[in-house]
Formats: structure tokens, C-alpha cells, sequence
């Protein structure tokens, strides 16, 4: 090979045209944890041929061209930089980038052993804070011996805890902690938590639970964040272990819908997912509730089941579009002299969800199927992504009508001016089967509900006009 005068193997190894070669050797030697096989390497440029040319001299019988593909032993390239610079392929990687060359071999344990680590960590705070370990008996058999599962990777949540160890491992020694505290509290000494905290009822709500856990934060274990997500994992783990062993029966978890799942696994393990802030806008006009639009949240709905009709839906995505036909309706009622006992149970249920398919109008439209399987169900949104991916959440508890969003009328009411939709929006809707996404991915343009509110009117009277017989 090439003479390296007096260079130091630093300022040899750095010349960019053997960057390709030593990224390639690198590669070949973290993967056969040593100096094995051999490495190929494609010559990109005519500068790249020429310096591989002089570095391998009469190594090679050939001619280095660009485009072409060649060959080199690793233990061939380990003897040159020992001969020349009394180095090893790792040495020359530290020289060069100043950290050490881990093999893929190495990689695996050292993740192994801080793996290990932040496990013995938690415990260890547990422990502190207890006075007993993590792997005492009552817990494990309250929780089918979730931390051991979970240091196993088989209980759903590890990856979780193995993406917040990359970023920190501090939060991650926390993150189970707290976990395990909570899994205590809820499974082993719920008394004394219940007591603590001041409650006479067997549930706590989870904002109060997770700042009592914490200590701090009422908000650690909201589904947005790493330790909410863990301990849900670990309580539908757990559930679902309960179910297999028989200590409970699945009766009730069989009639669960799938968006209800999280509330239903927080409550039977003592939680109380926040009903209250889950909520609808709707109008039924009759006589125990008036005429008076009305906003349910989803603990109202679950305390009582009169908002139940034997009535088509009609689901309007924003506000101001829903209160502009209640008002229509209540017109209309005053101007034909219509009285609420002349209003049959079958009268259109209007329900607006705010901009937001919440699990209080999902629940409200599931119980509404349950009542009345037969019942229609209508919807209008904005012209957007979200309206649309609206409609298609809504298609998972049932068949949608559309009430004018088509293409037909977004093409009637699309302007230049019209605020325009994001590349990322336009992306996905030209991926999305229908004439109408379609459309919309082509004009580039959104269109507010607000805009077509002359002939959602038009429709909506007519609908109540019929089952009125006016």
C-alpha cells in the first residue's frame, strides 16, 4: 500500500476520498464483532478511483474505475495500520471520532446491563420508599408479576419504557417507580390510598390519584405523557391476567365498546377517568327536556338513559352551525303554531360534537344504535382533513349519511381566497378513496361548514316537515 511519509494516521485517515472505505470497514468489523470477512465498497467519483488506486497500489490487479466494486479483506487492512501505525481498527476509529468503536456484540450488552440496571434502580426506590421491595409476594400476585414481565418484554408498555431510556434514564427510573407505587395503592393497600386521600367512595378520580402518587403532578399519569401510558398498559395487562385466571368474570368487558376500554379498565381497577370534561351539545325537543339546546357530559349520560329517542341523528360538526338550526327549529315551531305535546319521539335528534368526535358523542350514538338499531345517521362537517376524519370515525360505530359534503357543493362554494390546506393535508387526502378528498386535494383550498348553512337549512326543514306532516 501507499507510503504515509510522515503524516499522522489522523490527518492520513481524514482525507474525505477514504471515508467510503473506512465507513465500510467499520461497519463490516461492529457487525463480525471482530476482524472478519471482507468488505465491498462501490467507487463513486473519478477522484474517489485515483486516491483507492494509490492507497492500494499493488494490492489490486486491476484498475479502480468509477462505478466499479472492490474487494478488501479486513484482517488485510488490520495488518497495514499495525505495520504503519502500530494500531487496531479500533484505535483508529477513537482517533479519529474520539469515542470507542462498539461492536453490535458489545452494543447488545451494554443495553443489557442498563437495561438491568434501571429496573434494579426502581426497585431500589421502591424499596426506599416501602421499606420492602418491588418483588415482595403480595405484589407480585396482585399483578401477575408485571415488573418482571415488563424487565421480560412481554407485557405490553416495555417499548415505552426502552424509548424513554434512550432520551433519559432518570425519567425512566421514575416512570416505573411511580408505576409500581400506583399498581400498590390500587391492588394491595387501597384502604389506606382511599383514606389518605380523603375519599368515602371506592374510586378516585385520576388526577387526584396521580398527584397523590407523585406527589406532585396531577397530571403524570394523562395518556399523553410515558407514565400514563405505562400504567394503562399495566392495567389492562393486569385486567386481562385477571380474566385468564378467573379472580373475575368478563361479563361486563364483553359489552364494552372498543373507545370505552381505557374508562371501563381505569374504573374497575379503582380509577375515575374524567367524564365531565368529555361533552356534547344536543337538541331534543319534547316535553321533559323543552326546547332548549343542551350540552351532556359523559357522566350525565351514563346516570340516565331518557336522552335515548327512537330518532334519526343529525350530527353537525361546529356550533355555530348547530345553533343556527336549533334556532331555524324553534321558528318553526312558533310560526306553525307547534306545541311540545304535538312533537313525536321520533322527532330528528340534533347533536353537535364541538369540533371533536369525544368519547360522550361516541358513547351517545352507540347507545342510541343499542336503543334503535335502525335508526339514520347524518352528519356535516368542514371541508378539511378533520371534518372528514371526523366522518370516517363516526363510519366505526356506523353507516353515514352526508348532508351536502360532496364534491358537488365544495366545488360550488371553493374560492382563491378560501384559506388553503397544508401540503401534509393535501398528501393524505389525495390517498383517501371518494370524489370528494379527491377534490379537495386538488383545489388546495378549505371550505367552513359555516358557508353552506343556507342549504343545510333547507334540508333540515324539509326532514322536520316530514315527520312533522306539515
Amino acid at each position: 500500500m501507499e507510503v504515509r511519509s510522515r503524516k499522522s494516521a489522523k490527518q492520513y485517515y481524514e482525507d474525505p476520498l477514504l471515508q467510503n472505505l473506512l465507513e465500510a470497514i467499520f461497519n463490516k468489523y461492529r457487525g463480525q464483532n471482530g476482524v472478519r470477512g471482507k468488505v465491498n465498497v462501490s467507487v463513486a467519483s473519478i477522484d474517489e478511483a485515483i486516491r483507492l488506486q494509490e492507497f492500494f497500489g499493488g494490492r489490486l490487479e486491476r484498475l479502480i474505475r468509477p462505478g466499479s466494486t472492490i474487494e478488501l479483506h479486513l484482517k488485510v487492512f488490520a495488518e497495514e495500520i499495525a505495520q504503519g501505525y502500530k494500531l487496531n481498527i479500533p484505535e483508529l476509529y477513537e482517533v479519529l471520532n474520539n469515542v470507542p468503536l462498539v461492536t453490535n456484540s458489545e452494543r447488545r450488552q451494554l443495553q443489557e446491563h442498563a437495561w438491568h440496571t434501571l429496573f434494579e434502580q426502581a426497585n431500589n426506590r421502591f424499596a426506599n420508599y416501602m421499606g420492602l421491595s418491588a418483588s415482595n409476594l403480595k405484589l407480585e400476585e396482585s399483578t401477575f408479576n408485571w415488573l418482571q414481565r415488563l424487565h421480560d418484554g412481554v407485557a405490553p408498555g416495555y417499548r415505552i419504557v426502552q424509548h424513554t431510556m434512550r432520551t433519559n434514564t432518570e425519567d425512566s427510573v421514575e416512570i416505573i417507580f411511580h408505576c409500581l407505587k400506583a399498581l400498590w395503592y390500587l391492588f394491595v393497600e387501597d384502604d389506606k390510598m382511599l383514606q389518605d386521600i380523603g375519599s368515602s367512595v371506592p374510586w378516585v378520580p385520576l388526577q387526584i390519584f396521580a398527584e397523590f402518587i407523585t406527589e406532585r403532578d396531577p397530571h403524570a399519569f394523562d395518556k399523553e405523557f410515558p407514565a400514563g401510558r405505562l400504567l394503562w398498559h399495566a392495567l389492562d395487562h393486569i385486567h386481562t391476567e385477571q380474566l385468564k385466571s378467573g379472580r373475575i368474570t368478563g361479563n361486563e368487558h364483553l359489552l364494552v365498546p372498543d373507545f370505552m376500554k381505557r374508562r371501563y379498565i381505569y374504573r374497575v381497577s379503582g380509577i375515575l377517568a374524567d367524564d365531565v370534561s368529555s361533552y356534547m351539545h344536543v337538541f331534543i325537543p319534547d316535553e321533559f327536556y323543552g326546547i332548549t339546546a343542551r350540552t351532556l357530559n359523559l357522566n350525565e349520560l351514563h346516570s340516565s338513559q331518557n336522552w335515548f329517542k327512537p330518532a334519526d341523528l343529525y350530527i353537525f360538526e361546529n356550533p355555530s352551525v348547530f345553533l343556527f338550526l336549533v334556532n331555524e327549529t324553534i321558528h318553526f315551531f312558533e310560526t306553525n303554531g307547534i306545541v311540545l305535546e304535538q312533537i313525536p319521539d321520533c322527532f330528528p335528534i340534533l347533536v353537535c360534537p364541538s369540533g371533536r368526535a369525544r368519547d360522550a358523542c361516541k358513547y351517545f350514538i352507540y347507545q342510541l344504535l343499542e336503543f334503535n338499531p335502525d335508526c339514520t345517521i347524518h352528519y356535516s362537517g368542514d371541508f378539511d382533513l378533520s371534518g372528514l376524519q371526523m366522518k370516517v370515525n363516526l363510519e366505526a360505530l356506523g353507516d353515514i349519511q352526508v348532508m351536502r359534503m360532496d364534491a358537488v357543493t365544495y366545488n360550488e362554494h371553493v374560492h382563491p381566497q378560501n384559506q388553503s390546506l397544508t401540503q401534509q393535508d393535501v398528501t393524505i387526502l389525495g390517498g383517501m378513496r371518494g370524489d370528494l378528498p379527491k377534490a379537495m386535494a386538488k383545489q388546495k383550498k378549505k371550505v367552513y361548514q359555516e358557508e353552506i348553512t343556507k342549504e343545510l337549512r333547507e334540508d333540515w326543514i324539509q326532514v322536520i316537515k316530514k315527520v312533522l306532516k306539515c
